[in-house]
């Protein structure tokens, strides 16, 4: 299988305009992917073989490693259930990620509420919270990323001591840097996404940046750079709570 698409996921009522618009944008690898969505709550529509659901109501960073566990393809990527994939975007991505060295990442360049990033969006230091000690100058960031699977497993995956997918992409994409691999954004863009945060599901999504994620990456990145950070412990998930409280409150 050549693409393996995991999601942390609630919003059900998405799910089918998502699947089908990445059937449309993988173009001649549209038979050949797979999308594994993990969450709570159990698909409100019928969907191929190709979907699969993983009942968890874990933090995000805990319910997509998990899903990565099942996936199969060659090479993997993540996403947002509150987004569409575009045009014939996915197969040109996968297209460069044939050429590259199974060390590098595709950045999957995505819009959200229509606004496109800059081209220096995708530079960390262009953000004022990636401008620490522990983060060269010339690193670069993949939000949403595509990785040679055996690669990412090999290298433990996200760090789930984070809660959202967010900052532990940021370290996961630098832990990669170390170790020689290079970012590549994708051709074209791929992923467009609503953008709300107003909205009562963004909540607790600001909640564990503020209270968690951000002081967690602050304390592992204000010290000099450390090249020789690479590997973590893939099972790092299992010792994440396995219920989410900040959204789903305690059992």
């Amino acid at each position: 299988m050549k693409l393996s698409i995991v999601l942390p996921a609630i919003r059900t009522k998405n799910w089918k305009a998502l699947y089908e618009s990445a059937v449309t944008s993988l173009g001649k690898y549209s038979e050949d992917f797979e999308m594994i969505m993990v969450g709570p709550y159990p698909p409100e529509d019928q969907f191929p073989d190709n979907f699969k659901w993983i009942q968890d109501w874990g933090a995000p960073a805990r319910c997509a490693q998990k899903g990565v566990e099942q996936a199969q393809g060659k090479y993997l990527m993540w996403a947002s259930d509150d987004g569409v994939f575009l045009g014939n975007a996915l197969e040109t991505a996968l297209d460069l990620r044939d050429t590259l060295d199974r060390k590098d990442i595709v950045v999957i360049r995505y819009a959200e509420g229509g606004n496109s990033p800059s081209p220096e969006y995708w530079s960390a230091h262009h953000h004022a919270d990636l401008r620490l000690p522990g983060i060269p100058t010339h690193y670069k960031i993949a939000p949403v990323g595509m990785y040679d699977t055996d690669y990412f497993q090999e290298i433990g995956g996200w760090d789930c001591r984070y809660e959202h997918l967010n900052m532990c992409c940021h370290d996961l994409a630098f832990r990669v840097q170390n170790d020689g691999g290079k970012v590549h954004l994708s051709p074209d863009e791929v992923l467009s996404c609503t953008w709300d945060v107003h909205c009562a599901e963004w909540q607790p999504v600001g909640a564990a940046y503020r209270e968690n994620d951000a002081p967690l990456f602050a304390e592992m990145y204000n010290k000099p750079h450390n090249p020789n950070k690479v590997v973590i412990f893939w099972s790092n998930w299992q010792d994440s709570p396995e219920r989410w409280v900040r959204r789903f409150g305690d059992e």
